[in-house]
């Protein structure tokens, strides 16, 4: 059974039937924090070292393909052409008896969206295809749970999702790269589920991007209508990623599960948030979804929710382009011990309000070594974890403390 969780689900389906008195009923899944970091790593890190990197407290993590087969840059075609059939040999060889090492059962493969890559040119979507269709068939073999798709483009190479970037904007209007990418969108994930039937594909930023007005997203929400808020995004930074997942859905089969990773939560500081950006893409995004999806909508895409570490601890202060020091700052004016709840806080609310996944990114802290993981961290992620598990509340609230620390960081100077 494939399951692509870019992360929400309305329908009771997703619970699992278990008999009670000679009735049935259902359960949720238990939820999953997954580990996504600077410090993930690679297959043959991870093959080499199993034992270290499965030592975490978390559910699963994310390993990252090695270079000399492409380093899961799926769209980088021209470096696709490069690589030996040998090394894809070795790799693939390395990976099977990996996958009869690890113990964590929810890793994930990691794919990522910079480009090269020219929407029209069918040549080239042949070899970004087979390369998506090799990375699929390697978490198979592997035992990973699924694909971690990660759109964001990194350098190099150019953004496939804003349509002023493109190869050919001159040639083509934006309703036609809009439709090229929708069906490309659909290849990709045809692909996935035919090498990988029962994947999770866990996509760090979708729908959810279109919700929010941060540096890092478009808000086009509410709209009435999807001709409305298409006209928004023909200069968006992720004006065709829109159509790419459309076209994932026109393509995702019955049995598949999509998961929006929901980035933006990075920056949630109150539970509210986390309840009512589940209240928004249930409603709100309907505008986005053509009705003959609806259905698909409704029924294959679950929310998921992102946690940084490094914006709570204050390490973003002054690096984020648009955001205030009001903003950046908090976590600079924190103390080690408010850190640390609201690291719990938002670990708690991110686990209980997702469908099943959720993810950790972090930049400076490593979780395996415990270098610049500061105090009282881990401690809070397991009791966050816990009360989750056990149906506990979380037990206090960050709100007030963390808007004296905002109103006390806008006097900050970096």
């Amino acid at each position: 059974m494939i399951r692509i969780c870019t992360i929400f689900r309305w329908s009771i389906l997703i619970y699992l039937p278990t008999q009670l008195f000679g009735q049935i009923v259902y359960e949720a899944p238990s939820k999953k924090l997954v580990e996504f970091s600077h410090k993930s790593p690679t297959t043959i890190q991870y093959f080499e070292n199993v034992n270290f990197y499965d030592s975490v407290p978390f559910d699963g993590i994310s390993v990252k393909l090695s270079s000399s087969v492409g380093g899961g840059k799926i769209f980088m075609v021209q470096d696709w052409e490069s690589i030996s059939d040998e090394d894809r040999q070795k790799e693939y060889q390395m990976v099977k008896q990996l996958g009869e090492q690890f113990s964590l059962e929810h890793n994930f493969l990691v794919l990522y969206g910079a480009s090269q890559l020219d929407w029209f040119s069918d040549k080239q979507w042949q070899q970004a295809e087979e390369h998506i269709r090799y990375a699929a068939n390697l978490a198979r073999v592997g035992n990973f749970k699924g694909i971690l798709w990660d759109p964001e483009p990194y350098k190099p190479g150019k953004n496939p999702w804003k349509f002023p970037e493109q190869y050919k904007k001159d040639q083509y209007s934006f309703d036609e790269y809009y439709a090229q990418v929708r069906k490309r969108g659909t290849q990709f994930i045809e692909a996935i589920q035919e090498e990988f039937p029962g994947a999770v594909v866990l996509s760090l930023r979708e729908f959810s991007d279109f919700l929010t007005a941060s540096p890092f997203s478009q808000k086009i929400l509410p709209a009435d209508d999807l001709v409305t808020a298409v006209t928004k995004l023909e200069n968006a930074w992720w004006g065709l990623h829109l159509p790419f997942t459309l076209g994932i859905l026109d393509g995702i089969g019955d049995d598949i599960m999509f998961i929006d990773g929901n980035e933006e939560a990075y920056y949630y500081t109150s539970a509210i948030e986390y309840y009512k950006v589940r209240h928004q893409i249930a409603d709100d995004l309907r505008a986005l979804i053509p009705p003959g999806l609806r259905p698909k909508f409704k029924a294959n895409y679950q929310i998921g929710h992102a946690i940084s570490a490094d914006y709570i601890i204050g390490n973003w202060f002054g690096l984020l382009n648009g955001f205030s020091n009001r903003l950046t700052g908090q976590g600079v004016v924190l103390n080690a011990e408010e850190k640390a709840m609201w690291f719990e806080h938002n670990v708690y609310y991110a686990l209980k309000t997702s469908d099943e996944y959720v993810w950790l990114y972090s930049e400076q802290p490593n979780w395996w070594t415990g270098e610049n993981v500061p105090k009282g961290f881990l401690e809070a992620l397991l009791q966050a974890k816990t009360k989750v598990a056990n149906q506990q509340p979380l037990g206090f609230g960050v709100e007030s403390m963390l808007e004296k620390a905002r109103d006390k960081a806008e006097k900050v100077r970096k």
